[in-house]
């Protein structure tokens, strides 16, 4: 008789959630566009680069240090096949894509940090705008604990002023 392996399964702990607070130094924004094979897309990007003021994470030597939020807002417009249409390129009407929020990651180093989010076209215009006028000051950025320096990002929330605690 062969004696089976006793295998023991372990189910993964949850991951803490933790906080990141950065003051906005300065902000620049960029743009590309480029053809694919069903049409033209278009990408707009705010960096916004800060540096983090205070973290729930035991990682005392990253304050201080740079963090830089990627705002991402992405259009595509498909190619138009109508015969009666006389302009060129041809391009239909600009989808915006995604329709909603999507985070991404937060990554962490010795030497900073960066986080990004693709954002609807209309929240994203406005925040741009809050931003480059100096308007927005603070970001508080939510993410799981992370493993191997990248973590899930949750939340961001932008501000004129310091959240009563980080």
């Amino acid at each position: 008789m062969t004696k089976k392996k006793r295998e023991r399964r372990r189910n993964p702990l949850a991951r803490p959630e933790h906080t990141l607070l950065a003051a906005v130094k300065s902000v620049t924004v960029s743009y590309f566009v480029g053809n694919h094979a069903d049409g033209v897309s278009d990408e707009a990007i705010t960096d916004v680069f800060c540096n983090i003021v205070a973290m729930t994470l035991d990682m005392p030597k990253l304050v201080g240090k740079e963090v830089v939020c990627s705002l991402l807002c992405s259009r595509q417009y498909g190619r138009v096949d109508d015969p009666d249409e006389k302009g060129w390129p041809r391009i239909g009407k600009g989808q915006t894509v995604p329709e909603r929020p999507f985070l991404l990651n937060m990554r962490l180093s010795k030497d900073g940090g960066l986080f990004s989010a693709y954002l609807p076209e209309a929240a994203y215009w406005a925040l741009q705008a809050d931003l480059k006028s100096g308007r927005l000051k603070f970001i508080e950025a939510k993410f799981i604990e992370p493993r191997r320096g990248y973590g899930d990002l949750t939340s961001i929330y932008f501000s004129e002023a310091p959240p009563e605690e980080p």
